[in-house]
């Protein structure tokens, strides 16, 4: 397995207090625990939720061009507007707050927009007052509003979307102002920082590369040094080809006697990707001194990123996942699935069962053994659980 945990973040993050320093620890936790899926599955014994990942909207106010829910063939665009409304309430997060909050799991909340959930603030103090600590993927949509509460809260980090300067970020997330609203909205954190005189929220930087951005993100480093960002975080894209999607289907409906739905969203041609412009980036930025930790998922060596385009089967070392282990997925309308990005497997509902019995009940089980004795599925090759945080 390779690892997900450069030395260069490690010794940067290890200088960082709380929750940069918290989710170095949890990937590394990850790592470790790589080592004990074979025992685990063996013993059917009742898992410890490590973390709790909330897709709590499906509703977004962009269109980014790789988005696999709602891109060109996003699987959202299918959804009825009853669907996309269906959220769970407050009043039930709050329960499922209560029932994990001495477990401590930690909090991952994205969407969607995670600010188009209309209790969305409410929820976070709730859970800090909880004493549980996560983080929120965000465009920044109304960061800048929201500045001085989310301080005041001591809502522990913010992963912000930033894929290149100004023209080619907003031209990605199909929105002229999306630039703007993400430089704004940490600049008014930090301010906001220094006027209530505390650290957090920290603001992570998300880079997505596309066919667009390869030349750029030099670029994103300086800019996040420039908006005091405290670290960036680089994903190599998850996608998949139409011939993966037969197989993975064709073993679903084997396997579990379900049809997936989400994994159409996630079809991309790669091939004419310019790996050398990419790679001569990601040697720059490697090649730099920052101030801020920064981290490449997946983490490849220069040579192999062709490759990962280029061979979407490839699994880099990456054979276990860990994730069905240690996190539970919770979907906007409250279902439980198995995996973060393709949520075709169900287990439950957080409105009509305690989290805790679903992460361990019997169809939980039956995934967890698939995967164990009849191997990974074929899109897990790319896959933000298996290969990121």
């Amino acid at each position: 397995m390779h690892s997900t945990i450069p030395m260069s973040f490690v010794t940067k993050a290890a200088q960082t207090p709380d929750v940069l320093f918290a989710i170095m620890k949890a990937m590394a936790k990850k790592k470790m625990f790589y080592h004990f899926t074979d025992y685990m599955a063996s013993q059917h014994k009742p898992l410890r939720l490590g973390q709790i990942s909330l897709k709590i909207t499906n509703v977004c106010n962009l269109r980014c061009k790789m988005c696999g829910q709602w891109g060109e063939s996003g699987y959202n665009h299918d959804k009825s507007m009853a669907e996309l409304k269906d959220v769970v309430p407050l009043e039930t997060y709050k329960r499922m707050v209560d029932e994990v909050k001495d477990d401590k799991p930690f909090i991952y909340i994205w969407g969607g927009e995670p600010f188009l959930y209309p209790d969305l603030v409410p929820l976070l103090r709730y859970m800090k007052e909880a004493g549980l600590m996560g983080s929120v993927v965000t465009n920044a949509v109304k960061l800048e509003k929201y500045a001085a509460e989310l301080v005041d809260i001591g809502w522990d980090a913010f992963m912000v979307s930033l894929d290149g300067p100004k023209d080619i970020h907003n031209e990605i997330r199909g929105h002229k102002d999306s630039y703007d609203k993400v430089i704004n909205g940490i600049t008014r954190l930090n301010e906001e920082k220094r006027k209530q005189g505390k650290k957090k929220p920290y603001t992570m930087i998300l880079t997505t590369v596309m066919r667009d951005n390869p030349h750029a993100l030099f670029d994103v480093f300086k800019i996040a040094e420039e908006i005091e960002a405290s670290c960036v975080v680089v994903y190599y894209c998850w996608f998949t080809t139409e011939e993966r999607v037969k197989d993975h289907t064709r073993q679903m409906q084997t396997r579990f006697n379900i049809t997936p739905w989400s994994v159409h969203g996630y079809v991309a041609d790669w091939h004419n990707v310019n790996d050398r412009e990419l790679q001569e980036s990601v040697k720059r930025i490697k090649s730099h001194k920052w101030k801020m930790p920064y981290v490449f998922y997946p983490e490849l060596e220069i040579e192999d990123i062709p490759r990962y385009y280029n061979e979407p089967g490839n699994f880099f070392g990456h054979d276990k996942c860990i994730s069905i282990y240690t996190t539970a997925e919770v979907m906007p309308n409250g279902d439980v699935a198995t995996c973060r990005d393709y949520p075709d497997y169900i287990t439950g509902n957080i409105r009509e069962n305690s989290i805790k019995e679903i992460f361990n009940n019997d169809k939980y089980w039956k995934f967890r053994n698939s995967i164990k004795n009849e191997g990974m599925l074929p899109i897990c090759a790319r896959c933000c659980g298996l290969m990121g945080f």
